[in-house]
């Protein structure tokens, strides 16, 4: 039985919002993004060989969670974790379909 008890992660997809020069926005806070859904989480073991994955990715690996198995999950998305704003690069569902891995990189603090 696996326990997601490390906290909630909030999953967000972006919205399109561009500046006066029509150049993307970066979000800021929750108002740039769209609500998708939220889960208890586990935080996983860095392993040696996920580092290497995420540097051949040029990629940091901040924060390696597991999340019940879900297949709807984008990497497009973005994770809010207390209120640190995290990409998601990359999506991992185990063999048994009974959990999901993602790989996040830290980005920014991000107002309510």
């Amino acid at each position: 039985m696996n326990n997601y008890n490390d906290g909630v992660v909030h999953f967000y997809s972006k919205k399109h919002i561009t500046n006066s020069f029509k150049a993307t926005k970066n979000v800021t806070n929750r108002e740039d993004l769209n609500f998708i859904s939220e889960y208890y989480y586990k935080e996983e073991t860095q392993r040696q060989q996920d580092i290497v994955f995420a540097g051949a990715m040029d990629r940091k690996l901040s924060l390696k969670i597991s999340i019940p198995y879900i297949n709807t999950l984008q990497t497009d998305y973005v994770a809010i974790i207390d209120n640190y704003l995290y990409s998601i690069f990359h999506i991992d569902p185990d063999k048994t379909k009974n959990k999901t891995y993602i790989y996040l990189e830290g980005m920014r603090d991000v107002e309510r």
